[in-house]
């Protein structure tokens, strides 16, 4: 709907069309709280401390045995399957998402179409294609339809009293809330008052109960919008966590002194080795030499690799530090929120809030992964310079070319 409409319009709606754009499941609460993200998190297994220990736990005890890192998965296999478990509590209500989110999107509509006045501008559909002018005129003609259908068919409330309520709707923004807040039969009351009587009354004093009742459902709205809006941002930190230590991670993989530029260096001595002849090999660079060179490079790299695990796990800790604030965050959220709403509105919003929960809760799950996953790749970079350390220590030493 246009921003510009009339305060009518917005008055007669404006809860039941916020509830209408926020389309969600609503049958997901007795999944909830249900996992232990802070064990979860706990679980993902840490950073080797050392190349040796990343080469175990990709290679095996035997490192030089093997030259694929065949053994990584299994090493990650347990905590995979604690996530896959954690995944199959929330799975019915992760795969229902979109037949609920369906669901929820006609109860709002139904919620809004219910109303006499929008109903008879055409429903929510034909108002948001109104210009302002046309959507005052679509409500002084919906106003007037409703009065008549109240006093008993067509042409009954022509009277000024019928045209001064109109008016009045149309240009009171106080009168038009109140109105909105009065149960049917005090409209109608209120209707036929202004039937019986060219004059206007004054408004019934003193708050009424529909007034009561709707100063509690706007209280209900307004606190289940501050949950959304507080969980919301729970879920904005998970996000703002991955791309800070993204950042993080790439600055310690770019401090100088890396392994392009260690091979760049190496490389560069090695064109400058002495050339001799090799047999049916023909000329090489001097043997001795080079696999000095290469030994230098295998012992650098593994050091260079020792210092980036070193780096990786101060950052590893924080990261799950962070996520464990989230994790406690939001189990603090749950406890305090989702209780009882008696308002139809509020309670479409707090089915609504549910949606955002079980989303939620995927994220955190998804942390603990992407926690395993970074050091599934710091051990696998780790190990694959332990594995060349070990196989150029371990050759033979070269033999001097022959003169």
């Amino acid at each position: 709907m246009k921003p510009t409409l009339t305060r009518l319009v917005l008055a007669l709606f404006a809860l039941t069309t916020l509830a209408a754009v926020v389309l969600a499941q609503q049958q997901s609460r007795a999944v909830l709280g249900k996992i232990d993200f802070a064990v979860l998190l706990e679980a993902a297994p840490g950073m080797p401390a050392t190349t040796a220990e990343a080469g175990k736990r990709a290679y095996g005890a035997d490192i030089k045995a093997q030259d694929q890192p065949v053994a990584l998965d299994s090493f990650y296999d347990p905590f995979n399957k604690r996530v896959a478990a954690a995944r199959d509590v929330i799975k019915e209500a992760v795969a229902n998402r979109k037949q609920n989110q369906e669901a929820l999107r006609q109860r709002s509509i139904a919620q809004t179409e219910a109303n006499p006045i929008v109903s008879r501008m055409g429903g929510v559909d034909k108002i948001s294609e109104m210009s302002e002018e046309e959507a005052k005129q679509a409500a002084a003609k919906a106003v007037g339809g409703y009065q008549e259908s109240l006093a008993g068919g067509p042409g009954k409330t022509t009277s000024g009293g019928m045209q001064a309520l109109t008016e009045r709707m149309l240009n009171d923004p106080a009168y038009q809330e109140r109105i909105v807040k009065m149960t049917k039969q005090e409209q109608e009351a209120e209707i036929r008052k202004y039937m019986g009587n060219a004059q206007a009354p004054a408004p019934p004093a003193g708050e009424t109960a529909a007034e009561r009742r709707a100063q509690q459902a706007t209280k209900e709205t307004t606190a289940v919008l501050a949950k959304q809006k507080e969980l919301s941002g729970i879920m904005q930190r998970m996000s703002e966590i991955d791309g800070e230590f993204a950042k993080k991670d790439q600055a310690i993989m770019a401090t100088p002194g890396g392994h392009d530029q260690i091979a760049k260096e190496i490389g560069a001595r090695v064109e400058k080795l002495p050339v001799v002849e090799m047999g049916e090999s023909g000329p090489q660079p001097d043997p001795v030499r080079l696999q000095a060179l290469q030994r230098e490079q295998a012992t650098r790299e593994r050091t260079r690799a020792t210092w980036e695990l070193q780096q990786r796990a101060a950052l590893y800790a924080q990261r799950k530090a962070r996520y464990k604030e989230v994790a406690a965050a939001y189990a603090a959220w749950l406890k305090q929120n989702l209780g009882p709403i008696n308002n139809q509105t509020a309670q479409l919003l707090d089915d609504a809030t549910v949606e955002i929960a079980v989303s939620c809760e995927e994220e955190l799950i998804g942390a603990s992964e992407k926690l395993a996953q970074y050091t599934t790749e710091a051990t696998r970079y780790a190990a694959q310079h332990e594995w060349w350390y070990q196989k150029k220590m371990s050759e033979p030493a070269a033999r001097a070319a022959s003169k």
